[in-house]
C-alpha cells in the first residue's frame, strides 16, 4: 500500500495514476474526498492523520503543501505504524542559505525531521515547476503582455509528469535511497521565451515586459500568493542570474523517458491561458 498526500494536485494526481499503472494499491489524501475525482480503485481519505490512514502502508509520498501543521503527527504515526519509506517533494532552494529564502529554510527543516525518524528516505529537490507560469494566465487573458521581474534569468522548468515519474521510481525501487537529487527540466529558457512559447501555442502574440521585483511582488500578492512564497520565487530568479542553473533532466538521470520540454508543457496546458 502506498499513501499519496496532496493527491489532487498537479503532481499528486500524476503520481496516483503512475502507481496504479504499476499495479500497486494506492491510498490518497484529499481535503474533499467526494470531489477528488481520482481513478477507480484508489482509497481516498480526508486526512493523512486519520486513525487508519497508515494501516498497511509501506511508503509515503509527502507533499509539504498538503501536510502543513500535521507533519510531525504524520511522522510519529508513520514510525509507529511500520511505514518503511518516505519520498519527499523538496526544493532545490535548500541549497541557497540566504536568510530570506523562506522556501529553502522550510524544506531543509522538513528534510532534517524526516532523517531523524530513522525511516528510509529520498528527497527530490525540485527546481522551478513549469506550472508556476499559470500565474501569468490572468495577464494573458486580459491582453498581450506578461510582466515579470528578472527577465534574463535562465531556468529549466519541470513538467509535472516528469516529476511524478521520479517520485514513483523513488517509491517503488531502491535506486534513490538516501539521496537528494536536484531535478530540473531539460532546457534553459528565459521568462520572455516562456511567454513567447505560450503565445505560439494559443495563437496570440505575447509581449514580455520587465518590471521591478517590488512590482512583481505586488502583482503576486494581488493573485493571493503568500508573501513568503513570492519572495522565494523572486529569490530563485535572482539567484539564477548569479548562479547559473545546470539542467539535470529527470528523464536523463532517473527514468527511461524522453525529457519533456517547457514547450511540451505549454502544449499540454494551452487551455489554462485561453
Amino acid at each position: 500500500m502506498y499513501l499519496v498526500t496532496g493527491a489532487t494536485g498537479n503532481v499528486g494526481r500524476q503520481v496516483v495514476e503512475r502507481l496504479l499503472t504499476a499495479g500497486v494499491t494506492v491510498r490518497a489524501t484529499s481535503r474533499n474526498p467526494v470531489a477528488a475525482a481520482l481513478p477507480a480503485g484508489v482509497e481516498v481519505i480526508a486526512s493523512q492523520t486519520d486513525s487508519h490512514a497508515l494501516a498497511g502502508v509501506t511508503a509515503i509520498f509527502l507533499n509539504p503543501a498538503a501536510v502543513h501543521d500535521t507533519v510531525d503527527a504524520l511522522l510519529r504515526q508513520a514510525t509507529a505504524a511500520g511505514v518503511r519509506r518516505i519520498v519527499l517533494l523538496s526544493s532545490s532552494s535548500v541549497l541557497d542559505e540566504h536568510p530570506g529564502n523562506h522556501t529553502g529554510i522550510a524544506h531543509r527543516d522538513l528534510e532534517q525531521r524526516i532523517e531523524r525518524t530513522g525511516l528510509e528516505w529520498t528527497f527530490l529537490r525540485a527546481g522551478m515547476f513549469a506550472a508556476n507560469t499559470r500565474q501569468w494566465a490572468g495577464q494573458i487573458r486580459a491582453g498581450e503582455v506578461v510582466r515579470a521581474a528578472y527577465a534574463d534569468a535562465l531556468i529549466a522548468p519541470i513538467h509535472e509528469r516528469d516529476l511524478a515519474a521520479a517520485i514513483v521510481r523513488a517509491l517503488l525501487s531502491d535506486d534513490l535511497l538516501s539521496t537528494a537529487p536536484v531535478l530540473t527540466g531539460p532546457e534553459l529558457v528565459t521568462q520572455a521565451e516562456q511567454a513567447k512559447l505560450i503565445g505560439e501555442a494559443i495563437g496570440k502574440p505575447i509581449r514580455f515586459e520587465r518590471v521591478d521585483p517590488s512590482d512583481a511582488r505586488d502583482h503576486m500578492a494581488a493573485q493571493g500568493i503568500p508573501s513568503s512564497i513570492a519572495d522565494s520565487l523572486l529569490r530563485y530568479y535572482e539567484r539564477a542570474i548569479s548562479h547559473p542553473i545546470e539542467p539535470t533532466p529527470i528523464s536523463t538521470d532517473l527514468v527511461g523517458e524522453p525529457p519533456r520540454s517547457y514547450r511540451q508543457w505549454v502544449l499540454d496546458h494551452t487551455a489554462d491561458f485561453r
